[in-house]
């Protein structure tokens, strides 16, 4: 009788710890077929104040994305686009993409970007930074 109840709690306890196992095997693999591309770093950084403009932007995704579908945009105060160039996938680092600007004045700039991630789908967001005047 002391035996079975020994049995009954191991076997118990044995089939609890697999269930646990297979639902959190199960639950690595939703989260890795819902994996998207998500921004993990740009330069300028989001809300950073400049005191020099820069000559690019970069953007840095945790996966790789599909860099002919790449769209980077940069907008002044005014909302107009500061340049019509593409961005371009880094030859390197399949995961990051640049967009070449032109000289920028001290004001507020918005960065839109829309990526499409390897698995075929579509992140798109902003952020902003500023150029402080040389006299703040």
């Amino acid at each position: 009788m002391q035996i079975n109840r020994s049995l009954e709690f191991v076997v118990r306890r044995v089939a609890t710890i697999i269930t646990l196992v297979v639902i959190l095997l199960l639950l690595f693999q939703v989260n890795s077929v819902m994996a998207h591309a998500t921004l993990v770093k740009s330069d300028p950084p989001r809300r950073a104040s400049l005191t020099l403009p820069p000559k690019q932007i970069q953007l840095w995704f945790n996966e790789k994305i599909e860099g002919t579908y790449a769209s980077v945009t940069v907008f002044d105060s005014n909302k107009k686009p500061m340049t019509e160039n593409s961005p371009e996938v880094v030859l390197d680092d399949p995961k990051s993409v640049i967009l070449n600007i032109p000289l920028m004045e001290p004001g507020r700039y918005i960065v839109q970007y829309r990526v499409m991630s390897v698995d075929g789908h579509v992140i798109a967001s902003s952020f902003d930074f500023s150029i402080k005047n040389k006299m703040q």
